[in-house]
């Protein structure tokens, strides 16, 4: 790696046992060589395409891709065997794919914050709704209580009105009925008096008319008395 191009400087498609194979061999067939040499080309093109994957989930995640060096200047280079490099790949590609994980979850962990926020927000609403209705059912219980309160104070209020009349009746009853039982001796005794008075009229009336028949035959003895007198005369 170099500082100086903030890149990843890898070699293309090099390692350390085709170095020392080119450096102990001078390629004794044609044939071979072109055989190997297509084959080195294809495994290029698929390790090249490999790292141009890598580059672009590395660009995807805001990170600096890496720099694809095809030259054969080995300044300022590091280079890497093929089984480092295809480790460092699958490094890479699992530390993506890591990343991405991470970042759905941190995705969905603020996706599930905020449905829990709202959830929250309409659980506080709907608390302050019933700590609402609680407050105005409270008020109405209130009123009520005080409602019945003072009708239960204008009842006891009637009720006692009612007895002090009961009672001031009762009185009153009692009182007529003495008035009644005064007035039945009163009359009693008058009725009593009444014929005690009918009979002495009675008796009266009986001396008188004795008196009278007397008066009158004294008179009638008188005057048929001989001779008469002055004094008989008058």
């Amino acid at each position: 790696m170099t500082e100086a191009t903030h890149n990843f400087l890898l070699p293309v498609f090099m390692s350390f046992d085709s170095t020392k194979e080119t450096v102990s061999t001078a390629a004794p067939k044609a044939q071979e060589s072109s055989k190997s040499s297509t084959s080195v080309m294809t495994e290029k093109q698929r390790e090249e395409e490999e790292w141009e994957s890598i580059n672009v989930l590395l660009m995807t995640h805001g990170l600096k891709p890496l720099s694809l060096v095809k030259r054969t200047d080995m300044k300022d280079l590091i280079i890497f065997d093929k089984q480092s490099s295809q480790r460092m790949r699958e490094n890479l590609k699992t530390l993506m794919e890591e990343t991405s994980r991470q970042q759905n979850m941190i995705r969905e962990l603020i996706e599930t914050n905020t449905q829990l926020k709202n959830e929250l927000q309409l659980e506080q609403s709907r608390a302050a709704d019933q700590e609402q209705r609680a407050n105005d059912l409270e008020q109405i219980m209130e009123s009520v209580k005080s409602k019945i309160g003072e009708m239960e104070d204008e009842s006891l209020n009637r009720v006692c009105q009612q007895q002090n009349k009961i009672g001031e009746l009762q009185k009153e009853h009692k009182a007529l009925q003495a008035k009644c039982q005064h007035y039945k001796k009163k009359r009693m005794e008058q009725q009593e008096t009444i014929a005690s008075l009918q009979k002495d009229i009675y008796r009266l009336t009986k001396e008188e008319e004795e008196r009278i028949v007397t008066q009158n035959r004294v008179f009638s003895y008188l005057c048929k008395r001989v001779p008469h007198t002055i004094l008989d005369r008058q």
